[in-house]
């Protein structure tokens, strides 16, 4: 193992179930009737190397198939998903009942009935030894400071094929993904970065992301504590990342006709400060949101969300850019329109610049358990960890603990002042999808007592 240490546990496989070829399933899905028709085969490999204390515990490695069925009948509309390729055809018929039963959604105005070609992706990676990352990982960590330390590393290799009655389209996307979070004593710290096709990934980097963890780990610093109110917060990517995530719904068009986003209404207003363009990017093959079709067949391609604080676009699908006299962004959910990689871009500032700007605020390195109160206002709150530091006139002065983020989305995107020129590739877990973030620092933020 050239130096890492084996993976001594032991590991789990799954068998790929054997499946049908694409144009048999479309036949028999439009055998039952329906107006339309998706079909998506998704065939997944994905390896996991799951590490904690000093050693690595668990190997796992899955080869998944699934096949995900969308049908409408007139403006009636089911989806379903199937894993069990022996009960095809009586999930078809199940879902072609279920489709006549349903009530009509008034909405629905079919799919994308454009012919589309689509660029060849086969973006095979060099070989991955993911036990090797996670050693560097672990290696790294403890260079940084840290007494242990507990992570992931993923590498996931997809198919994904989709045919409707217009369009035939294939792409094979790769990626990894790791989680490291080291501990001293009570203190962590914690890195997320996922990695597309465009990056290779190799233990020198694995070593630097371990040793940032472990850094922010064994940082020592006085606790204090604060009074909860209005605070600056210097976020890192990883909080940024988190927040902007969660809020991408907020773009939907089916959220907005729903009446669930603080966005509705406000296409060519200033819904954010100067500061902030951000992006929905599934072309940027550094990332692993990377891709080229949506779940209707409609190529993806670059949309400006916000450009230099205005809201410029919802996303669609055919359906919602036909509610909206638009048209489709290229990011249909077959039920929901849905943000693919969030990029926001960078700014002019560094990071010591972005401290010394700060008299009394937070530098906020990790935030969890985002939730939000209220959609339509885009209330939400967050809980900082890993790494929280009190700032008075630009000097770190304390660790934070206990607190809660919580305010709004449009409070947050306004009040942002400053942002980064250094931005990260950062994906927390699997509760969001990929997204490409920098630092950011955002005034008077309100902060109160997480308990």
């Amino acid at each position: 193992m050239d130096g890492w240490p084996p993976c001594q546990a032991q590991g789990h496989v799954c068998a790929v179930i054997e499946m049908m070829d694409i144009d048999t399933i479309y036949k028999k899905v439009k055998e039952k009737g329906p107006d339309e028709a998706v079909v998506q085969l998704i065939r997944d490999k994905t390896s996991q190397v799951r590490f904690s204390g000093d050693s690595m515990d668990l190997f796992n490695r899955w080869n998944g198939s699934l096949i995900t069925l969308f049908v409408s009948k007139g403006k009636r509309v089911a989806s379903t998903t199937i894993r069990d390729m022996t009960a095809l055809d009586s999930e078809i018929s199940n879902l072609m009942k279920i489709c006549k039963e349903v009530p009509e959604t008034p909405s629905f105005n079919g799919i994308n009935c454009a012919e589309h070609n689509y660029p060849s992706v086969d973006d095979a990676r060099n070989e991955v030894d993911i036990q090797k990352l996670a050693g560097a990982l672990m290696k790294g960590s403890m260079e940084g400071g840290a007494e242990r330390s507990a992570g992931i590393v993923y590498s996931r290799d997809l198919d994904i094929e989709l045919k409707t009655g217009y369009n035939h389209g294939k792409q094979h996307l790769t990626g990894i993904e790791m989680v490291v979070r080291s501990f001293r004593g009570d203190t962590t710290g914690q890195e997320t970065i996922h990695y597309g096709p465009e990056n290779q990934v190799d233990t020198e980097t694995a070593m630097e992301i371990g040793r940032n963890a472990g850094k922010t780990s064994s940082r020592k610093i006085e606790k204090v504590d604060i009074t909860p109110g209005k605070y600056d917060i210097l976020l890192s990517p990883y909080v940024t990342g988190n927040l902007i995530s969660y809020s991408s719904q907020f773009f939907s068009a089916y959220e907005v006709e729903s009446g669930l986003s603080c966005f509705a209404g406000k296409i060519g207003a200033r819904v954010a400060s100067d500061h902030v363009t951000l992006e929905d990017d599934p072309l940027n093959k550094s990332g692993s949101g990377f891709r080229i079709f949506d779940e209707e067949g409609t190529p993806t391609r670059k949309n400006t969300l916000i450009n230099n604080g205005t809201l410029k676009t919802y996303l669609h699908s055919f359906s919602t850019g036909k509610n909206f006299e638009s048209s489709t962004t290229g990011n249909a959910g077959i039920i929901s329109p849905k943000a693919w990689q969030i990029s926001l871009l960078p700014g002019r500032s560094k990071f010591e610049d972005m401290v010394s700007e700060i008299d009394s605020g937070l530098i906020i390195n990790n935030a969890w358990y985002t939730r939000f109160q209220d959609y339509v206002n885009g209330v939400f709150s967050t809980v900082p960890r890993d790494g929280v530091y009190l700032v008075k006139n630009g000097e770190i002065k304390g660790l934070v603990s206990g607190i809660r983020i919580s305010d709004s989305v449009p409070e947050f995107l306004r009040n942002i002042s400053h942002v980064s020129k250094e931005r990260k590739n950062v994906r927390w877990w699997e509760e969001i999808f990929p997204a490409i973030m920098p630092y950011v620092l955002a005034r008077n933020m309100n902060i109160s007592k997480a308990f």
